[in-house]
């Protein structure tokens, strides 16, 4: 059945996904430099020169400007890639909505995300059974890295309180790579969805 709706709708999908594919990688190595800044004392006032401090301060911006998009625009993603599955009669389990809400929700957000982007992927390269058979690799390592990053670094924060910086500068190393890992994990998800979903819409538009 010819759905002139689906191309404009992949169409959006797309352009999010393109520029996921550069604020993701910004984001993990402003990240990174805002750590190290940090660690090394170049963005404490009472040691760091004026310049140093511009810098570090510039950087931190960038950090917090390329965090701030990276969560609009994903979250963007994830509505538009759930609704085209919709729109084209998939009968999903988690809404468009619920897709990228799950991720603000304490506890649930450790598992239910994950759910919702199998779901997704599954129904994109139209496999049966999306709940039934066992994850694929990538969403795997996506959702490890995701996990272990955000833990490693909330336990650094915790942990440089009580005094135990060497710790934490592990703790912040480890975060970093594994939240770093998963952006580059997602960008491939994001890229492999979106061509997927371009193929139903070339089909949608043409049957």
């Amino acid at each position: 059945m010819n759905d002139p709706a689906a191309l404009p709708q992949q169409l959006r999908l797309e352009k999010l996904a393109g520029r996921l594919q550069w604020l993701l990688p910004l984001f993990g190595g402003s990240l990174a430099l805002v750590v190290l800044c940090d660690r090394l004392g170049l963005a404490d006032p009472r040691t760091a020169s004026r310049p140093v401090l511009a810098t570090s301060l510039a950087i931190a911006l960038v950090q917090l400007a390329a965090a701030l998009l990276c969560v609009i625009i994903s979250a963007m993603w994830l509505h538009r890639a759930s609704a085209n599955l919709a729109a084209r009669g998939v009968a999903m389990r988690h809404s468009p909505g619920g897709a990228w809400g799950w991720y603000f929700l304490p506890i649930a957000n450790l598992f239910k995300p994950l759910g919702a982007m199998k779901e997704i992927w599954s129904e994109s390269f139209g496999r049966d059974e999306s709940f039934a058979g066992p994850t694929d690799p990538l969403l795997v390592r996506w959702w490890t890295s995701w996990i272990i990053g955000n833990v490693a670094l909330s336990m650094s924060a915790r942990i440089d309180a009580l005094g135990s910086a060497s710790i934490a500068t592990v703790l912040d190393g480890v975060g970093v790579i594994a939240l770093f890992a998963a952006g580059l994990f997602f960008a491939r998800i994001v890229a492999a969805v979106t061509r997927a979903q371009g193929g139903l819409s070339v089909a949608a538009t043409f049957a």
